[in-house]
């Protein structure tokens, strides 16, 4: 694929996650390295994972496992309301394009918007993980 192709691609994606503003470090309630932790993480994939703290931030969890595995949990705000949270949740780019190895999507948690995605094609796997976060979040 062409570099200009490839922009375009991946352009829309790019585009709606800088529209969306993260938490505030102010204001967050919710560590998302502490609202699914390593270890269950790594429970429900089926694999020891570890956080990549150098690339995880106050809104984001970077997960890895053994070789091209692992996966993201971000919390993208802790107030949406209305019609910005049905935008939010149906935004273009708020799951992973078809046949690119990854699975999820975008979900809602009262008024906390965020996003779960992983290297695998079990959507089992992926609930899973989503059922974890709502249960711990605050």
């Amino acid at each position: 694929m062409g570099l200009s192709k490839f922009a375009f691609v991946l352009g829309p994606v790019v585009l709606s996650s800088v529209m969306v503003v993260p938490v505030a470090s102010a204001s967050a309630t919710n560590d998302p390295c502490k609202v699914l932790t390593a270890e269950k993480f790594g429970q429900i994939m089926g694999y020891a994972a570890t956080i990549n703290k150098t690339g995880s931030t106050e809104t984001t969890c970077f997960y890895e496992g053994p070789a091209h595995s692992g996966g993201q949990f971000m919390i993208l705000t802790e107030s949406a309301a209305g019609p910005q949270a049905d935008a939010m949740l149906n935004r273009r780019g708020s799951s992973p394009p078809p046949g690119s190895g990854l699975v999820g999507g975008t979900y809602r948690q009262g008024s906390i918007i965020f996003s779960v995605s992983v290297r695998s094609t079990d959507q089992a796997k992926l609930q899973a993980l989503v059922a974890e976060v709502k249960r711990n979040l605050k």
